[in-house]
């Protein structure tokens, strides 16, 4: 079947034709040739994910990343490849490309939340990702930021495997270009093409305009508007400055075509103090920055785009409308102003940003103002360091010799540029990554070694990592003994989580003033050593179910998933705000909603529970009364000999009817869910996929050998043509064969007794947690135990690299795993440091590397998930 050209692919997507430079990458793509995009602002560089897309029904990569350190831009291109996946599912057009394809994915990596990482299961799809130099060099680098230990390699072996790495802006990621090109060395097969309108040093061969796209009008539109900008000086004073900014939004909003304005500001802090200004001045506004929760932002974007697209409809007599925003809509997103006023930049940044105005070239003309702020000579600036003040001084120079006005228009700036070229910008570089430091990487688990990534992925700098911050109504401030086990019913997930540098949360959760110092990049700025901190207000820290632990506010670290009680403040829904008393919204309900219905495999939950009753609506009353008499029966059950069985699922049965009539988002899961106890009330919790100790259950008995069966048919199935195809089939036919010893047996069985009179079993018919903890105590199986280890004594396993698939099948054994408190249980001897299982670690990775061991040991997991999902859905997975 022939498969569409390129320029018919882009024409059903869009409805035009695309550049030729776009052209031209797309059919190198195809060929698996990289090289450098130089392609200026405003000129579709976003459409390379069309091209991977596109060339990877030819044969490439079958995994595209596509990078950018800008939040906002990170979402704008994923709703771009949300639509090539919509079209190519519905355009009958393009059905011989999507059939080549096979199934996409689109994943979306801004911020880390333990567990929300199903999309790692599909090795067999074609999986677009966009992210952020963080997100992607994190799990590249087998610590991968807001994912569980247990699950590092899982996605160090999905991104290193046939991946190509589409780096946005990479004069802003040369360090984090510096650390990929190491790990190319190092094993990983990643693919780097950079995009730049400013390529400085970048090597490589280069894709740029040519004469067949100059040619053509639209471009020629985008090249020659004009964009004259005003330099303005301005104080230094936060409410002095603030108070000028306003001044020159309402001068720009008095021109007849100055419609959608854009205020670019370098700190948060700043965008904030100037949106209320504006706000109180009766200016309508909106305020865009990174520090905002994904479920609020897209509901925002969604309402704010059609407004400031490139390509709507301008007309005269529209809103004025201000967008208040940040360093994050300097790329990538298509957002398309009428005119700009901005806080001065490095000129690279201030490019970046006149390139969100008149993008098309459709005015012609668009008015700005350059902002120059006075700043210390003494003192790097915390976001820009020793940059901003080199480009105040050539912004300085420029407009002395123009009468204060710089046109920031392409072909304009090119030209001056050429008579004064801009003052060189700092490189930065990595820190060198040597074969030990990756070999200390590779040990994975919850016993790896803390190591700070920074200097790898950022190169040295104040830039200050993130943490996730989840909120939830249902966790009591004053009691948090029961957040554990509150947050393990409804495990934090990505679009509830406010990615913040950790520096500014431990200032705030510690009573220090949080500050302005920090931008959407972030900064250390004044940030106190944290061992010397006060302690602060407790936070939840969640690494998974079996890894989460309440601790102070000075033990955050980076990468922590963070769960707070809603009443601590902090966020609205602008997203962060420090000085916000206010109780935050919990998202959690409509976020599970939203996962379920795009096919999510885990369990819907509902909690029913003080704090968290003004969700039910009309409906909360009615509940409340029900849950308490529930828990009053429950309660009065094991305290008299009284029978109230038939009281209790009796008054059981109405709460579930009452959720089903609730008119909740999840109550149609919930008819038949299992009711269990939450620390506050009680929970509803319907059926799926959840992992238990490192142990995937599903809440159906398999037996062992029908869960083997399973297990090898989907390594067949997503391994075809691996040259490592029959180690890995042959672990997963073995690899829980540990499970039978009797205490695992008691515990899947529920009872001894019942374990003797039934099958030997691979998964629990438990659904509530509460019998599986049950079951746990029961058994008797000793704390430590590790079946994945016994299977090793249960079955002869000769081969090593059978072996090493079968013992890290759970992601413990990378060389560490627990000690076993019974020192006699199989395969508890593997613990010990001289066991010799730390000799095997070392040999396996001499011996294959620690990216492609990694690649295997996802395949098998992979499998063994894939399993367990149809177990639990009776049909495909």
């Amino acid at each position: 079947m022939t498969l569409p050209a390129f320029d018919d692919f882009f024409a059903a997507l869009h409805g035009t034709a695309p550049f030729p430079w776009q052209r031209r990458a797309a059919e190198r793509l195809a060929r698996r040739e990289t090289f450098v995009v130089t392609v200026p602002t405003g000129l579709g560089k976003s459409a390379l994910v069309d091209a991977a897309v596109w060339a990877a029904a030819h044969g490439s990569w079958r995994r595209i990343a596509f990078v950018v350190d800008r939040r906002i831009v990170v979402d704008a291109v994923h709703q771009r490849a949300l639509h090539i996946r919509d079209r190519l599912a519905d355009d009958p057009r393009l059905t011989p490309l999507a059939a080549a394809l096979g199934e996409m994915q689109v994943v979306r990596l801004r911020g880390g939340v333990f567990g929300d990482d199903d999309w790692v299961l599909y090795p067999e799809r074609l999986t677009v990702a966009l992210t952020t130099v963080d997100q992607l060099g994190s799990r590249l680098m087998f610590r991968g930021y807001g994912v569980a230990p247990r699950r590092w390699p899982m996605h160090a072996g999905f991104f290193a495997h046939d991946t190509l790495v589409v780096v946005d802006e990479a004069h802003l990621s040369q360090p984090w270009l510096q650390t990929l090109s190491a790990l190319q060395e190092h094993g990983a097969r990643v693919a780097v093409v950079p995009m730049t309108a400013t390529p400085g040093a970048l090597q490589g061969e280069r894709i740029a305009l040519e004469a067949d796209d100059t040619a053509l009008p639209a471009v020629q539109r985008r090249l020659g508007t004009t964009k004259p900008a005003e330099l303005i000086d301005a104080p230094a004073n936060e409410g002095e400055f603030a108070a000028v900014v306003a001044d020159q939004v309402e001068r720009l909003l008095a021109q007849p075509q100055a419609r959608r304005l854009a205020l670019v500001l370098n700190r948060v802090a700043t965008a904030r103090r100037c949106f209320t200004l504006l706000q109180r001045r009766g200016i309508r506004c909106e305020l865009l920055t990174g520090r905002v929760r994904p479920a609020e932002r897209d509901a925002r974007l969604e309402e704010l785009l059609p407004l400031v697209r490139a390509g709507r409809t301008r007309t005269p007599d529209a809103e004025a409308l201000v967008i208040v925003a940040t360093q994050t809509i300097e790329v990538g997103a298509d957002f398309d102003f009428d005119g700009l006023v901005t806080e001065a930049a490095p000129l690279s940044a201030l490019r970046q940003r006149f390139g969100r105005v008149d993008r098309l070239g459709e005015l012609g003309r668009a008015a700005g103002v350059v902002l120059l702020r006075q700043v210390s000579n003494d003192r790097a600036d915390a976001v820009y360091g020793n940059a901003l003040a080199d480009a105040l001084s050539w912004l300085r120079d420029q407009a002395g010799q123009t009468g204060g006005v710089v046109d920031f228009g392409l072909a304009a700036m090119n030209e001056r540029l050429a008579r004064s070229p801009a003052p060189a910008e700092a490189r930065v570089h990595a820190a060198s990554l040597l074969p030990a430091h990756l070999q200390m990487l590779a040990q994975t688990g919850p016993f790896a070694p803390q190591i700070d990534l920074g200097a790898w992925l950022h190169g040295p700098s104040p830039r200050a990592p993130d943490v996730t911050l989840v909120w939830r109504d249902d966790l009591d401030a004053g009691q948090p003994a029961g957040w554990a086990a509150a947050v393990q019913l409804l495990p934090p997930m990505l679009r509830e989580g406010l990615p913040m540098p950790a520096a500014a949360v431990r200032r705030w959760l510690t009573g220090a003033r949080v500050g302005d110092e920090w931008s959407d990049a972030g900064s250390a700025a004044d940030d106190a050593r944290p061992d010397e901190s006060p302690e602060g207000r407790a936070v939840l820290r969640w690494r998974g179910p079996d890894d989460c632990e309440v601790i102070a506010a000075r033990d955050i670290r980076p990468g922590d998933t963070l769960v707070l009680p809603s009443s601590y403040g902090g966020c609205d829904a602008w997203g962060w705000a420090p000085e916000a008393a206010e109780a935050v919204s919990d998202l959690a309900d409509a976020c599970a909603a939203e996962r379920i219905e795009a096919g999510a495999s885990r369990r819907a939950v509902l909690r029913l529970c003080d704090g968290h009753w003004p969700a039910l609506g009309a409906a909360a009353d009615r509940l409340r009364g029900l849950v308490a008499r529930l828990l009053e029966l429950q309660q009065l059950s094991t305290e008299g000999d009284e029978d109230l069985g038939d009281e209790i699922e009796a008054t059981a049965a109405a709460l579930r009817e009452s959720v089903f009539r609730s008119g909740h988002p999840l109550a149609p899961l919930l008819r038949d869910a299992a009711i269990e106890p939450h620390p506050a009330g009680l929970v509803l919790r319907g059926a799926g996929v959840e992992e238990l100790e490192g142990v995937v259950e599903t809440g159906r008995a398999v037996p062992l050998d029908v869960h083997h069966a399973d297990v090898a048919r989907w390594a067949e199935r997503l391994t075809p043509g691996d040259a490592r195809q029959a180690a890995i089939v042959e672990a997963a036919r073995v690899h829980d064969a540990g499970k039978a010893e009797p205490r695992m047996q008691a515990l899947l069985h529920g009872s001894a007794l019942r374990a003797a009179a039934g099958p030997v079993l691979a998964k629990s018919a438990l659904r509530r947690r509460v019998e599986q903890t049950a079951a746990w105590r029961a058994s008797g199986m000793p704390r430590g135990f590790r079946h994945e280890f016994a299977s090793l004594e249960r079955v002869a396993v000769t081969d090593p690299l059978v072996r090493h698939l079968v013992a890290t099948h759970h992601g413990l054994g990378r060389p560490w795993l627990p000690p076993c408190a019974d020192p006699a249980a199989e395969g508890a001897g593997h613990a010990a440091l001289g066991s010799g299982w730390q000799a095997h670690w070392h040999a396996a990775c001499a011996a294959y590397g620690p990216y492609e061991l990694a690649r295997m040991e996802w395949l098998l997991r992979a499998a063994d998930a894939r399993a367990s999902m149809e177990e639990a859905s009776d049909g495909d997975a």
